[in-house]
């Protein structure tokens, strides 16, 4: 018994330690990249282009949304929460009566920045849709950054 349980822990550890090999010669998956890094490597041109400061908005990117463009994070009453709503597409859900504001895109731009959105996107007043798109998103977030430094992402960025 003793004997197969050797064989056994060590059979385990040869499959851990050959696929420990497999991946640090293949290299890390994009995913596995963003996670060991917390930061959103695939966007610093944008962030950049757009006048952020790179180091510090490609983490809070990845705090904020995990790099991806369509997020939505809703923001509930006090005393609430999405227990309160009905599981819904976004358009309906926006509506439900805990929900106080919402966060969308990439750097989770606030749903209070709609007159900022129509004028910096170009979109109708309300259409807050257009911040799921990476550049609508980004040039909004740079006019609230150059407009009042990085106080607006103060949970994520570490500075507040």
């Amino acid at each position: 018994m003793e004997l197969a349980y050797s064989i056994g822990g060590r059979l385990k550890r040869l499959i851990v330690a050959v696929l420990a090999a497999m991946i640090m010669t293949t290299g890390y998956s994009s995913g596995t990249a963003r996670a060991a890094t917390n930061s959103c490597p695939q966007w610093h041109a944008k962030l950049k282009q757009y006048g952020l400061p790179v180091a510090e908005f490609s983490r809070i990117m990845y705090r904020e949304s995990r790099c991806q463009p369509k997020v939505i994070g809703w923001n509930y009453r006090a005393g609430t929460s999405y227990k309160d709503c009905k599981l819904s597409p976004a358009s309906t859900y926006k509506r439900c009566k805990a929900v106080r504001s919402y966060d969308s895109g990439l750097l989770q731009v606030n749903s209070g920045w709609v007159t900022l959105t129509a004028q910096t996107c170009g979109s109708a007043l309300g259409d807050l849709t257009v911040l799921l798109q990476p550049d609508c998103n980004l040039r909004v977030a740079s006019a609230i950054y150059k407009g009042s430094g990085i106080g607006n992402w103060r949970a994520t960025s570490g500075k507040g």
